[in-house]
């Protein structure tokens, strides 16, 4: 397919960011090969909500029930991460629905930008997983102003014939064999809170000022070290695939397609702890009131057991929907670090919270990056 041809199914919605994405990691390609097409949104019709997410999360197996319903899927727009989505809101632009993950909704709630959610209008809303359902944060005064969609963990993903190891634990991003080798993720979340975690801090989301000098002289150490801060899980899995990577700080989704594509990668379960998270939907106050039924629509569609199956097997994601689960082989929930039970896993890492003090993290991570 020429490149003309492949722009232009990325634009009219025909081929997702995923399966883009897979097509040019099979020909070693890059998204710097088509730099017009960097976060553009999907262009439906002007009465679906706009949605504003993760690259890759438009697929349209993931709300099957609405795109059947509505004849196509709803408008997007992607963030890079809960950060860069916040401050572009707070610049003006106005999504009707948002993915965050839970730890940033106790943050854009005071912050005034998101509204209480009716689970009533949500017809999967019984089989949601009820451990997801009392997270800390979510529920203010009676009010639920998140919908958990899916969760997963944050680890190390590693070439095994390329990294030799004694024992499987987050030090392997600061270890110096590999250096210019390893790559770690640009975010508060997925960058410091892990290095807070090496660092030995009691609560890495609410560190003391000791904590804080040990976990940036951490950063500091491993600046040298690295190949590069990641924004997009596609460029470590075309690095981590060339070999140009050994080892990154990952998500779920990044292993499940290596393996698939033959690539002897280990998603590890590091001694100190994986970092568990979940993602989910929030409704905007400023959502256009003509657009909230298909909004609701659009919640409920992607909490559907058929869409949870789909994110299992390709994405390697947990669903918020216990029934999903049913739909999926032993074998490859096996295969993806998962099980029938869901609490088993999230219950095995360190799950993600508000984190204290961000402000002042967030200018000491600037710093390290700057040199300084």
């Amino acid at each position: 397919m020429k490149r003309d041809e492949l722009i232009e199914q990325l634009a009219t919605g025909k081929m997702t960011r995923r399966k883009f994405n897979k097509l040019l990691a099979s020909v070693g390609a890059t998204m710097a090969t088509f730099p017009v097409m960097s976060r553009v949104a999907s262009a439906a019709t002007e009465d679906h909500p706009m949605v504003f997410t993760w690259e890759g999360f438009e697929d349209p197996e993931l709300h099957k029930p609405y795109a059947a319903k509505y004849g196509e899927s709803p408008n997007y727009s992607f963030f890079g991460d809960e950060e860069e989505a916040f401050a572009k809101m707070r610049a003006g632009f106005k999504p009707d629905l948002t993915q965050p993950c839970s730890y940033k909704v106790p943050i854009w709630r005071d912050a005034g930008i998101i509204v209480p959610v009716d689970t009533s209008r949500l017809s999967n809303w019984a089989d949601v997983v009820p451990s997801l359902k009392d997270i800390p944060g979510m529920v203010v005064d009676d009010k639920r102003y998140w919908i958990v969609a899916d969760w997963g963990q944050t680890s190390v993903l590693y070439r095994e014939d390329l990294v030799e190891i004694n024992e499987e634990s987050w030090n392997l991003l600061w270890d110096e064999r590999y250096k210019g080798r390893l790559a770690m993720a640009d975010s508060l979340i997925d960058g410091v809170m892990v290095a807070a975690i090496v660092a030995g801090a009691k609560d890495p989301y609410n560190m003391t000022d000791d904590e804080m000098a040990k976990t940036k002289e951490l950063l500091q150490q491993q600046l040298p070290l690295l190949r590069y801060y990641w924004t997009s899980p596609t460029d470590i899995q075309q690095a981590l695939a060339s070999g140009e990577l050994v080892a990154s700080s990952a998500w779920n989704d990044a292993y499940t397609a290596l393996k698939g594509e033959g690539v002897p990668v280990k998603f590890m379960k590091p001694k100190e702890g994986a970092m568990t998270w979940a993602c989910g939907f929030c409704l905007m106050k400023d959502a256009d009131p003509a657009k909230v039924d298909r909004a609701y629509d659009y919640i409920d569609a992607y909490l559907a057991p058929e869409s949870g199956a789909y994110e299992i097997t390709e994405f390697g994601y947990g669903h918020a929907n216990i029934k999903a689960f049913d739909l999926v082989s032993e074998e490859e929930l096996a295969e993806r670090g998962l099980s029938r039970n869901p609490d088993e896993v999230l219950s095995s890492g360190i799950f993600q919270e508000p984190i204290g003090n961000e402000p002042a993290l967030q200018a000491m991570f600037e710093e390290v990056k700057a040199g300084m």
